[in-house]
């Protein structure tokens, strides 16, 4: 059986990713608009995600028991309670492993890439980027009833 042949550019992409990011940590330090501009994205991407958790699991969770009956719901209840606990402890034991041996937001390494103090001034990119980022709300109820 082969691999569908939507997965081979998406995992192709992550590998992709992953290379290039380790090898920005042997670059010289960077400049810190370009730090900003190689990070847009992913922020991006990021808060596109976050947005449409809610919704999606929602309205999944309303559609899969419409189609049960009383009896059988109970049973799909239990099990899902059961499924999603099981998940979240295995994701939360997948994190720490991660945290520890990745170590995201190390200081030393901020100032080995050339981030180590971030001046307090607001500079005309951080600005339009962060325009631009406040289009996509991380949480899509919130952005409701904020406005």
């Amino acid at each position: 059986s082969q691999p569908h042949l939507s997965s081979v550019p998406s995992s192709l992409g992550v590998i992709l990713g992953a290379v290039f990011g380790s090898l920005l940590r042997l670059l010289p330090p960077l400049d810190e608009d370009l730090l900003v501009l190689i990070s847009f994205p992913g922020d991006i991407l990021m808060r596109m995600l976050k947005m449409l958790i809610l919704p999606l699991v929602i309205s999944s969770l309303i559609s899969g028991l419409a189609g049960l009956d009383a009896k059988s719901s109970g049973h799909m209840g239990t099990r899902a309670m059961v499924y999603y606990m099981s998940t979240t402890v295995l994701a939360a034991v997948l994190g720490v492993i991660l945290v520890l041996s990745i170590h995201p937001g190390n200081p030393k390494l901020k100032t080995a890439t050339g981030a180590a103090e971030r001046s307090e001034e607001v500079s005309s990119l951080d600005a339009f980027l962060d325009l631009i980022r406040n289009l996509f709300p991380e949480n899509l109820v919130q952005a409701c009833f904020q406005q």
